[in-house]
């Protein structure tokens, strides 16, 4: 059963009953030149784009290629990697940082992030994987396989960060409440996993829904034990679409580095 440390965050365990429904969710996405990344990416929500430049720079000029005009705001770009590190389990990406600049609030990240580029200009020696999840894929299993928890993720609504104990400076301090999963009012679907979900302040079914938030837990790390690997090599850029697929990668020995960039496109809500 899942568990949570004492920072809130919660860690699934992998459930071997549940591999056999789990394990046609992983993804390996198509590897094209970047004069096919546009249609790939429209057709698959995921592209990778072997040996562009390591500048970060290219990020922007990625997501101007592939989304054209439907981009809309772009956040900072953001380096990530490190050294031996472990394993990061399956999450979406988008924060909830606002700062003041002037009397005027900012935001330097949104929890709607609808589109995720990564660049890696170095992996590690060893290990540092990475597994991707169709959500989509992964969501429509559980209707057939687990109905009440699929019923919980697109019926009620949770905290997305409320387990988290100690928020960092400019994180607001009102409780942002979803569904796990919902639809845009374009009817695009968002399937969402965050390690700090938790039930709704003075939600009185707390306990229930505390339940099926660790049992959803489990279920990603089983997925995420399930699924196929695939590494980004120096040069390898992945643009996906971050409201179906859910990502991690395994840990790994040495040093890694790559860089990120999320953006918003006129299709997010």
């Amino acid at each position: 059963m899942a568990t949570t440390d004492a920072s809130g965050r919660r860690s699934g365990t992998v459930r071997p009953e549940l591999k056999e429904a789990l394990d046609a969710v992983g993804v390996v996405p198509a590897r094209v030149d970047v004069r096919e990344s546009r249609a790939v990416f429209e057709r698959d929500g995921v592209v990778i784009v072997p040996g562009m430049p390591t500048d970060p720079d290219e990020l922007v000029v990625a997501a101007a290629r592939t989304l054209g005009g439907r981009l809309r705001a772009l956040t900072g770009i953001r380096p990530q990697g490190g050294t031996d590190s472990p394993a990061l389990g399956l999450h979406s990406d988008g924060a909830n940082v606002v700062v003041d600049v002037n009397g005027r609030r900012v935001p330097l990240r949104e929890p709607d992030e609808d589109h995720l580029y990564m660049l890696c200009s170095a992996p590690a020696p060893e290990g540092g994987d990475s597994v991707l999840i169709d959500g989509y894929a992964l969501v429509d299993r559980l209707a057939e396989v687990a109905p009440e928890l699929h019923a919980f993720l697109t019926r009620c609504d949770v905290d997305y960060f409320g387990g988290w104990r100690t928020p960092a400076r400019g994180v607001p301090a009102t409780p942002l409440v979803r569904r796990l999963v919902e639809w845009t009012r374009g009817g695009r679907r968002v399937v969402r996993a965050s390690d700090y979900a938790a039930p709704v302040p003075r939600e009185p079914r707390w306990d229930e829904h505390a339940a099926f938030l660790d049992e959803y837990a489990d279920v990603l790390a089983t997925a995420f034990d399930c699924a196929p690997r695939f590494r980004l090599e120096a040069g390898d850029l992945m643009a996906l679409d971050n409201y179906r697929f859910l990502h991690g990668r395994d840990g790994f020995r040495g040093t890694r580095e790559l860089h990120v960039l999320a953006v918003r496109s006129v299709d997010a809500w």
